[in-house]
């Protein structure tokens, strides 16, 4: 009797909790193991899905799961889906990307309840092994030849596989060779819930789409997730489009290294949003109180200065290429996938 063919995914993020539901349901043997503890509390940024994204849920869950993704969409238009528009520092829209029928718009969702969504089949299922960090691998043949992957922990346990997949991020250590770091510049994120008064403070632009600056070396990406309201008990549309005190924000600025204080450390950095505001203090006052709106009521910790990762694109030899390089890496029994192969900055 064969042997059934066993994939282990190292990285229980989003690619690869997605990949694991596509595989468990079409009857193929998978374990996920993921570095934190499963009570680690995650504080994800808003994340946006294109018809892409889409595609690779119709490939992998249920329909029912589908709908529960679509119902957490944020509701910025119509349909939800909304393109960024591109403005120069006097906030005024230099072009909106929404209009070109090239330009794929995309949907906003909270990253946190995406992943709960996929991450809990898997759990139900008792496939998804939380914290189990990824150590590294081997290629084992056995007495005919037989290869299979042999993979280490950081707890000294092991696993056997057939094929392992690397979606442990951008601090992939399985895909470590292809990420890139970005020297030249400093990431600072923020994110949380809007005040009360937030409809009052925010420009309006902000209701219709999210914004992007490019400016003296500084990008900015800016956006609002607005969670659907609940509907009245008559089922009429004549109630609110989106729940006004579940709202939240989300930026993102990308500032020049020469700009940030010298630190030896991004966690020594002792107040980001404030190099932020002195990078953008020649802009309009919109984008100031877009910075602060928020900022008295949430915690420093969730103004992160990070540094970024950028990956190569891989050419169709980079296999051959890796393995002629290094003698024991590009193994075909060894995939990546998600930021692990093609890291995508916060600000995209």
């Amino acid at each position: 009797m064969a042997v059934p063919f066993k994939v282990i995914i190292a990285g229980g993020g989003l690619a690869g909790c997605l990949l694991a539901n596509g595989l468990v349901n079409n009857g193929v043997d998978v374990s996920v193991y993921e570095r934190d503890a499963e009570d680690t509390k995650r504080e994800g940024f808003q994340i946006r899905l294109g018809e892409s994204a889409l595609a690779g849920f119709r490939a992998c869950l249920k329909p029912s799961e589908i709908a529960t993704i679509q119902s957490k969409f944020s509701q910025m238009s119509s349909t939800g889906l909304t393109a960024p528009a591109i403005c120069n520092t006097k906030f005024q829209a230099v072009l909106d990307l929404g209009q070109l029928p090239s330009y794929a718009a995309s949907w906003g969702i909270n990253r946190v309840v995406l992943r709960d969504i996929l991450v809990n089949p898997l759990k139900a299922k008792g496939c998804l092994h939380f914290g189990k960090a990824f150590e590294g691998y081997e290629i084992v043949k056995d007495g005919t030849g037989q290869e299979t992957v042999r993979v280490h922990f950081a707890d000294g346990s092991t696993d056997t596989c057939d094929l392992l997949i690397g979606a442990d991020g951008s601090n992939s250590r399985v895909g470590a060779r292809n990420l890139v770091p970005v020297d030249s510049h400093v990431m600072i994120l923020s994110k949380g819930p809007l005040p009360q008064n937030w409809t009052e403070k925010l420009p309006p632009r902000l209701l219709k789409s999210p914004v992007m600056v490019w400016a003296g070396g500084i990008s900015m990406y800016y956006a609002l997730f607005l969670p659907k309201a609940e509907q009245p008990d008559d089922d009429s549309e004549s109630g609110p489009k989106y729940n006004v005190k579940e709202a939240s924000f989300y930026w993102g600025l990308l500032i020049p290294k020469d700009r940030v204080p010298k630190q030896q450390e991004l966690s020594e950095i002792q107040d980001p949003l404030q190099i932020c505001l002195e990078a953008t203090k020649d802009w309009a006052p919109e984008y100031r109180t877009m910075l602060t709106t928020g900022s008295e009521d949430k915690d420093k910790d969730l103004v992160t200065a990070t540094r970024l990762r950028a990956s190569n694109k891989l050419p169709k030899t980079w296999r051959k290429n890796v393995k002629k390089a290094t003698g024991d890496e590009g193994h075909p029994r060894v995939w990546l996938v998600g930021d692990a192969v093609h890291a995508m900055q916060p600000n995209r």
